[in-house]
């Protein structure tokens, strides 16, 4: 078991106090009178209040005050005091009660169980959730960071449409544009982009004889982090990269995603699409140009190019059909 810092000596007072609190079948009682409950006298009275304030954010308290206006306290519910007498427990056996706080999985979807539910990178991006959907715009973020994004676009095949080129992030589990965040050593948000591309892109090193970024949008979001878990204000540039190489080589994070994907946020395979359309470019994304350059002509053979293992099986599987007609006859 994983033992408390928060444990005994330090958290026999907090346990005391925690017992002392009046079920919700028993009468409110103000902090001196918890503080002598238990058995802590006036020098206990701080701490009470300390802890009182603690719980009150975790809503297991039921708060009112007197004719004179002075707080009083019970356990909100019995549920609510059930949960107190646990806390007590857990600080008297120098127990912990959120796990693997140093884990990036803060918003990661997981099945429901005892491992997920005590997960502390998932209880901090629950209640920065909640405190997010309370209060808005108006919630004060606890981080920034600056976000450096590409479009890159396939050309559309004849009759068909144009598609996205996405990344999966294992980390917060979801797809996203090509990007990342601006380090302390980007000198600027273009040199931040230019790393992510390199590093993302499979054999990508910027050619600027070939390869050009063109800005689109400069843009702001306060969305609560799924690595982080907080609440978090990014400043987010998005690019345009157009490059006249045959093609983009994919990993194996990467996949096209159609607009329609990319606006609903949500892929054909299930999972989630971080991404935010650019407001103010004319046509929106489809007035933008294919990323690749294709050549007269190219557009013959690009999509063996871009899907060579979708077209060998299409061969196999003519192939089989021709040996099995042929059996036949």
């Amino acid at each position: 078991m994983v033992q408390a810092a928060g444990g005994p000596p330090y958290g026999q007072d907090v346990a005391r106090i925690l017992r002392a609190i009046p079920s919700v079948w028993e009468s409110a009682i103000s902090p001196p009178e918890l503080a002598g409950r238990a058995g802590l006298g006036e020098r206990g009275v701080p701490e009470v209040e300390a802890v009182m304030a603690v719980l009150g954010v975790l809503g297991v308290l039921d708060r009112r005050t007197d004719v004179r206006g002075e707080p009083l306290f019970r356990a909100a519910t019995s549920i609510a005091h059930g949960c107190i007498r646990s806390l007590a427990e857990h600080l008297d056996q120098g127990l912990e009660v959120f796990l693997n706080w140093g884990r990036a999985e803060a918003g990661a979807d997981a099945p429901v169980g005892s491992a997920a539910v005590l997960s502390g990178p998932r209880f901090l991006f629950a209640i920065e959730s909640h405190r997010f959907a309370e209060r808005g715009a108006s919630a004060p973020p606890l981080a920034g960071a600056e976000i450096a994004q590409a479009v890159i676009k396939e050309r559309a095949a004849p009759g068909g449409e144009s598609r996205y080129l996405v990344q999966y992030d294992s980390r917060s589990r979801q797809y996203q544009l090509i990007g990342g965040h601006r380090r302390p050593d980007d000198r600027t948000i273009e040199h931040a982009i230019v790393r992510e591309l390199e590093e993302e892109l499979t054999d990508f090193s910027l050619d600027h004889d070939n390869d050009a970024l063109t800005e689109i949008q400069r843009f702001e979001r306060l969305m609560v982090s799924r690595t982080s878990g907080v609440l978090t204000r990014y400043r987010i540039v998005v690019f345009h990269l157009r490059t006249r190489r045959e093609r983009i080589v994919l990993g194996p994070a990467d996949r096209w995603v159609s607009e329609r994907e990319l606006n609903s946020g949500r892929a054909d395979d299930g999972r989630r699409i971080l991404f935010s359309a650019p407001t103010g470019l004319a046509g929106g994304l489809a007035g933008l140009e294919p990323t690749v350059v294709a050549e007269a002509g190219s557009h013959r053979w690009g999509f063996v190019r871009r899907h060579p293992w979708e077209t060998m099986g299409l061969i196999l599987g003519v192939l089989g059909l021709a040996v099995s007609f042929l059996q036949l006859l």
